[in-house]
């Protein structure tokens, strides 16, 4: 978690993710039909808003890695991040979560996260790598 200047609107989290990914943008897409809770609030992080908002976060952390700001100005990045849009979820979709106080489990989807966000460029939207689906 870091903290850097500029807050999400109150009660809500701002989801700054890369326009230029196709998979990113499938992404948001299918986390704005997942979220039950109407706290997000997604920018692209090229939008001119995101960089009037966020100053203090470069662009190329961004790029590295989903970002979301809460209304206290925290800033929490991959696997953490996705995380942290679970916990504003209600019912049971709030409860997946807890995931990450199984022991082991934060490490591991933080692997996982970067292994895929290092090659999201050469994903299609449904994540598959575009030279794998290319021989189908």
């Amino acid at each position: 978690m870091l903290a850097g200047n500029g807050k999400a609107p109150a009660g809500k989290l701002t989801v700054l993710y890369d326009g230029s990914c196709e998979m990113c943008v499938a992404s948001i897409a299918r986390l704005n039909r997942f979220d039950n809770s109407g706290a997000l609030e997604m920018l692209d992080l090229d939008d001119e808003r995101a960089r009037a908002k966020f100053p203090a976060l470069k662009r190329e952390d961004l790029v590295r890695e989903l970002h979301v700001v809460d209304d206290q100005g925290r800033v929490f990045r991959g696997a953490r991040a996705i995380n942290e849009v679970l916990r504003r979820q209600r019912g049971v979709r709030r409860l997946l979560s807890y995931l990450w106080h199984v022991p082991g489990y934060a490490w591991l989807a933080d692997r996982q996260y970067k292994r895929i966000a290092a090659s999201r460029y050469d994903r299609d939207a449904d994540g598959r790598l575009k030279s794998a689906a290319a021989q189908r």
